[in-house]
């Protein structure tokens, strides 16, 4: 069971029996080819960096079932009119987690945000395109905030994604310097806890987005657009 990891690039230790028989349903469909190598741990999730037959790369995000913030995701879910019928089961929840976030990237993609493509969801297994070259993901801008660049060619384009995203009804929740890639232009990433503009809370999350995105464009010396928030706000209500 273990042939389709990449010479033993990637550990097993995030494998449990269900996550490894997803893997193989995806592989089977011809979705993915080999796991090659771990680009990204956290404690909820692990991003690989994988190949599809044809040899591209993909982006392989598998959510850890047993470590999983389940209180949070079941609370997330319940409360998106989108997911009904939710039980409190920690497989169940974070199967449909992922295709929330799924869901969350289709609609991104289908009004042009630029942002991973959605390839496939299966279980606690989601496929994306990879953002980055040859298996080296793109930095995020966090990691390039020293770095001399356009940045206020950056912002700009941020601003039109984040218009495009509140126009669908899509509030990210967690935009940030750290959420977002950068290879040769901004890539909107990590849309798990996106939420839609009837949330209870859309209007105080998409407040935080715009806090997080000011202020640290703010501190590269970019004019910051001061009525960003109202102006997404008009968007939704």
């Amino acid at each position: 069971m273990e042939d389709f990891l990449s010479e033993g690039k990637v550990e097993g230790k995030v494998y449990d029996r269900r996550t490894l028989m997803a893997i193989f349903k995806l592989m089977k469909r011809g979705v993915i080819r080999t796991l090659e190598s771990t680009v990204k741990e956290g404690k909820e999730s692990v991003v690989v960096a994988a190949k599809n037959k044809e040899g591209e790369w993909l982006a392989v995000k598998i959510y850890r079932v047993e470590h999983c913030d389940f209180k949070s995701m079941w609370k997330y879910l319940i409360s998106d009119y989108r997911f009904e019928r939710i039980r409190k089961d920690r497989w169940h929840v974070v199967m449909n987690w992922a295709k929330r976030e799924f869901k969350n990237m289709q609609i991104a993609n289908e009004v042009g945000v630029t942002c991973p493509k959605p390839i496939s969801v299966y279980e606690n297994v989601l496929v994306m395109s990879f953002i980055g070259e040859d298996g080296v993901p793109a930095p995020t801008l966090a990691q390039l905030e020293k770095e001399e660049l356009n940045w206020s060619k950056i912002y700009k384009q941020i601003k039109s994604e984040m218009i495009k995203l509140t126009k669908a009804g899509i509030i990210h929740t967690d935009l940030s310097a750290f959420n977002i890639l950068y290879y040769d232009k901004a890539y909107i990433i990590d849309f798990s806890q996106g939420v839609t503009e009837k949330h209870p809370l859309a209007l105080q999350f998409l407040e935080r987005d715009v806090k997080n995105i000011n202020e640290f464009f703010r501190k590269k010396n970019v004019k910051i657009d001061e009525n960003l928030f109202e102006t997404l706000r008009r968007l939704i209500e």
